[in-house]
């Protein structure tokens, strides 16, 4: 008995190795160039998975799974169009998702999303040719929007707005170029203006006026080139 035990243990270890063989035969392969091809599993120094998923001669092909070090899924990116195209979808350690949306070589592209770890949206983004374009967006918790900012070709452009979380409005303005343009206006919480006043290339310019909540103006200030030359106050 004794001796059959032995050679049970001894046929299982030599089983464990020969599979052991085999999976390292099969996985982290390169081609005659040296390209990564087939699947892949990075392991750190540490020997911690950081990430898996298929290469074919140097070009990541499907679905890729990324980790946090303790093995919860960080990420997904599923590649395309020879891997120029990858969508992508980040996870909070939760599970909930953190991100999504899409790298064209490997910059962002198109429209992304990003959630607090609830699960919550937080923040909407597009982008076009590797540069923020279009209308970018920030929200409450309650789903409200909380800002839009307008983009085009990396820069922003055209109406900035704010709002308080019960939709009404905070501020509003302007924007050529990244630099504030034109008339500005700054509200309180009850819908009455606060603050109003112009900018020309981010200076504030000509007649600043300050209101209390009843509307009713309580100071105002004259600018230039973005100096105050000029301030009066009014009981």
């Amino acid at each position: 008995m004794h001796y059959k035990t032995i050679l049970i243990i001894f046929f299982i270890a030599y089983a464990s190795c020969i599979s052991a063989q085999s999976d390292n035969d099969t996985i982290n392969q390169t081609d005659q160039d040296g390209n990564k091809t087939g699947y892949w599993k990075k392991i750190n120094d540490e020997g911690l998975l950081l990430y898996e998923g298929q290469f074919d001669h140097g070009i990541p092909i499907g679905e890729f799974t990324y980790f946090y070090p303790d093995g919860i899924v960080k990420a997904r990116t599923v590649f395309s169009d020879e891997g120029i195209h990858a969508a992508t979808t980040t996870y909070h350690h939760s599970g909930e998702i953190m991100s999504e949306g899409l790298y064209i070589k490997q910059e962002k592209d198109s429209l992304w999303r990003y959630y607090d770890n609830t699960g919550t949206l937080l923040k909407e983004e597009f982008y076009r040719n590797q540069e923020k374009s279009g209308t970018w967006k920030t929200f409450y918790e309650n789903g409200q929007v909380a800002e839009l900012t307008s983009w085009e070709n990396g820069k922003q452009q055209g109406p900035w707005e704010q709002y308080f979380s019960d939709g009404l409005m905070k501020a509003s303005g302007n924007f050529v170029d990244d630099e504030k343009q034109g008339p500005f206006d700054y509200y309180y919480p009850n819908g009455r203006l606060r603050v109003t006043g112009s900018y020309v290339d981010s200076y504030k310019t000509g007649d600043w006026f300050y209101m209390d909540e009843e509307g009713k103006v309580i100071k105002k200030e004259v600018y230039k080139e973005g100096r105050i030359i000029n301030s009066e106050e009014y009981e």
